[in-house]
């Protein structure tokens, strides 16, 4: 099975275009049906290099004799106009998870040395660490994009508690209404950081200080008008 055959220039075009529309520039109707079956294509250029990286992700895992629940998607349409608006001078070839793999491994330590093995195995064509630099919301994982058929497909590694962080975050807004898992300073994403904060030193197997808890309190009653009863 083949890569639909799509050009670069063709899938930043149809970025470009979609970010007119956006900013309410004109587009005709024709313009703007051209750019969605650009980006359907190049979405759908992403299938096979992203089975082949499950099956790679799974094999190295295996080889690591790590437990793990792997799973895969394309990014949603949707999301992707949202991340074109959201980063204006990012060109739609550049996007590097249009495709992703996620595997929950049991420890930081079975997490480094599934990162080694793909590093290895793979060319790696972006890397972010954010358990070593969590982002400002509080997000902890391993991030490695690797190579599979000259496509981009990002892999994200994280322990059973950073993906419950994670997926509180995601229900959290949905139910708040606002995309919360971005870097922000609403109540709830200053609430999730520093409960990312302590989970951390948990899962380190530090003691979390009492100054921490009692600012997680604090920060708790600050957004709880946010959330539905009983979500936190």
């Amino acid at each position: 099975m083949e890569s639909i055959s799509i050009t670069k220039s063709q899938v930043d075009k149809a970025g470009s275009r979609m970010r007119k529309a956006l900013r309410g520039e004109p587009v005709t109707h024709e313009q703007l049906q051209h750019a969605v079956s650009v980006i359907d294509a190049f979405r759908a250029a992403h299938q096979y290099p992203l089975a082949k990286a499950n099956n790679g992700l799974r094999s190295m895992i295996q080889t690591e004799k790590c437990k793990s629940e792997v799973s895969q998607r394309t990014k949603r349409f949707m999301t992707i106009i949202d991340k074109l608006e959201r980063e204006p001078t990012l060109a739609l070839s550049k996007m590097q998870d249009i495709g992703g793999c996620r595997a929950i491994l049991d420890s930081v330590d079975e997490i480094r040395r599934v990162e080694a093995r793909l590093k290895r195995r793979r060319p790696v064509a972006g890397y972010s660490d954010y358990i070593s630099a969590p982002r400002e919301s509080g997000y902890r994982g391993v991030h490695v994009v690797v190579e599979y058929d000259a496509r981009c497909i990002e892999i994200q590694l994280r322990t059973p508690l950073m993906h419950l962080w994670a997926i509180t975050v995601e229900r959290q807004s949905t139910a708040v209404g606002e995309n919360l898992k971005q870097d922000g300073t609403h109540a709830v994403q200053r609430f999730m950081a520093a409960m990312s904060e302590a989970m951390a030193l948990d899962e380190a197997g530090n003691q979390i200080p009492q100054g921490l808890l009692q600012h997680i309190q604090d920060l708790r009653i600050q957004a709880q008008p946010y959330l539905p009863k009983g979500s936190v």
